[in-house]
């Protein structure tokens, strides 16, 4: 069994529905230290949060890919159960989106385009590995590292490919029609999200709004998806036909896997050009951010809606979680999607 007196707390991070996130650090004879994240489960005594809690960890344990974040340990640490996770020295993809908003600057199509690319990696590998569906594929889950290499976190609410859950889990703005209608997912739903992604940071602007979470679900369903070209007249034909069959609301009209996601993002890179690589999306990364080192506050992470009774019956007027209305659910234009630009990286 490790020594849990390795592990030491230095500060937190962030908070989430289930757990608090600290940064800390693994610490070894002779003055070594590695930085890590301790992810603790807040409440140990609800059955429930503790059985999800280490269905996350085992899913974590058998993931090991570039384009994932990593988990190094499960452990009692300060007598409470925690998972150690691989420290991110980079931004979210809502730190990036952002960024260009602030510095009044478009983003950079291939980029995004690469960026996808990674991430189609990431979920076919572990589709492959485990038949996991992420269903929390979101800006603030999509990291990128000062060395250009991107990173999917927080599998708290995967599942097995294919599954019916007992209520909504997910973020509103970015979950698939049919995890929201049928309470199913697999691993096409996941395509969807990273298409509402895609659309985010083509555009700098989130597709799926409201005011309530009710409105957001609703316009996910049934509500108009506006043209991106209205918000970049500059994307290209062939990567508005990568956007527009990932959010095809039937599954069956998508792409079948993140993996024939990933190869159209992929010959549109790099058949018969240069395309980006880690190296540009590095440099790329270093002028939006001139700073020595990321932001640490403490900051809330980005609400995700956990499943509600079974007996409960959805409708799409009421917020399907007990809690006050998240501020991510309003328009990201808005003063509260302001609020909620910086999370904590890791999760």
């Amino acid at each position: 069994m490790a020594d849990s007196s390795k592990y030491v707390i230095l500060h937190e991070l962030g908070a989430g529905g289930m757990g608090t996130i600290h940064k800390g650090a693994l610490v070894g004879q002779a003055g070594f230290q590695r930085p890590i994240v301790i992810k603790k489960l807040k409440a140990a005594s609800d059955p429930e949060h503790l059985r999800m809690f280490v269905d996350e960890a085992r899913r974590y344990a058998v993931l090991d890919h570039e384009n994932i974040g990593r988990m190094f340990d499960f452990e009692d640490v300060g007598g409470e159960l925690s998972m150690i996770l691989e420290f991110i020295d980079g931004w979210s993809l809502v730190e990036y989106v952002e960024r260009h908003r602030q510095l009044g600057r478009r983003p950079d199509i291939d980029l995004a385009v690469f960026v996808v690319s990674r991430v189609c990696r990431a979920l076919q590998y572990v589709f492959e590995r485990a038949a996991i569906v992420h269903r929390d594929i979101s800006p603030s889950n999509i990291m990128m590292t000062r060395e250009g290499a991107v990173k999917l976190i927080d599998f708290g609410i995967a599942t097995r490919s294919g599954s019916k859950d007992t209520g909504l889990t997910g973020k509103p703005a970015y979950m698939a029609p049919e995890m929201i209608v049928e309470l199913r997912a697999d691993n096409r739903s996941d395509v969807f999200s990273l298409g509402a992604v895609f659309f985010e940071m083509l555009t700098g602007e989130r597709l799926f709004g409201g005011a309530t979470a009710g409105e957001v679900l609703e316009h996910v369903i049934t509500g108009s998806q506006p043209s991106p070209l209205s918000l970049n007249p500059d994307i290209p034909e062939p990567v508005l036909e990568i956007l527009k069959r990932a959010l095809q609301r039937d599954p069956a009209q998508r792409f079948a896997s993140a993996a024939e996601m990933g190869a159209a993002c992929e010959h549109f890179l790099y058949d018969n050009r240069y395309g980006p690589t880690n190296l540009s999306l590095k440099q790329h990364l270093s002028e939006l951010f001139p700073e020595t080192a990321p932001s640490h506050r403490s900051t809330e992470i980005e609400p995700t809606l956990f499943p509600v009774a079974k007996d409960s019956e959805f409708s799409p007027h009421i917020t399907p979680v007990s809690q006050p209305r998240p501020a991510s659910l309003a328009p990201a234009d808005g003063p509260a999607g302001r609020r909620l630009r910086r999370r904590s990286r890791p999760r």
